[in-house]
């Protein structure tokens, strides 16, 4: 049997799937049609817990591992603990744009964008071992109308060009000489419609 059999819901939400091997994945809903639970074919099941507003704010996997949520006021997701307990947070700007992530593994990277809202740069800041703290900044050159026109580093620069209906023909990336010390290769990658 090569049929995948799906049980829905009068709402069209997935209640049970049938897998060709005999499997079976399961599905629970809340009254608004939100996912709160999912058990995958293995018999295993993934709990989540929501805010009244619908949002997650934990998931336990079937090893009792959870991830938990939290919101700002704008409910933009403001932090999310893994399961070992240690912590992403998040920060956005009045236009609900991100603007800066801290990372578990001391990364801080920074987020700035132009006034068309597109993404101009990123400025990665780590913390060693030893306290030094390592940069590095990726910038963001777009048209007027907001496409990607280059990507630079300090190991590469990458040219975008597109055809008259905006589809991307080709990304070049040429190395600086930094980037050549590190190995990286000149490359061009071409697409054709």
């Amino acid at each position: 049997n090569n049929t995948t059999t799906l049980e829905r819901k009068p709402g069209g939400e997935v209640l049970r799937i049938d897998h060709p091997d005999g499997t079976r994945e399961s599905f629970t809903y809340n009254a608004h049609g939100q996912v709160l639970t999912h058990t995958d074919g293995k018999d295993q099941t993934t709990h989540l817990a929501r805010n009244a507003r619908g949002l997650p704010t934990r998931r336990q996997d079937p090893k009792g591992l959870m991830v938990a949520y939290q919101y700002d006021k704008a409910l933009r997701l403001a932090a999310l603990s893994n399961e070992n307990d240690a912590t992403y947070t998040f920060a956005y700007d009045d236009s609900d744009r991100l603007i800066e992530e801290k990372r578990i593994d001391q990364l801080t990277r920074r987020f700035s964008y132009n006034l068309g809202g597109h993404l101009t740069q990123v400025e990665e800041t780590g913390y060693g071992e030893k306290g030094e703290r390592p940069q590095r900044s990726t910038h963001f050159e777009r048209d007027p109308i907001g496409r990607l026109l280059a990507r630079l580093n300090d190991d590469a620069r990458q040219d975008f060009t597109y055809d008259d209906s905006d589809r991307l023909l080709s990304i070049q990336r040429t190395p600086t000489d930094g980037g050549r010390k590190l190995g990286v290769s000149a490359e061009k990658l071409e697409f054709a419609y």
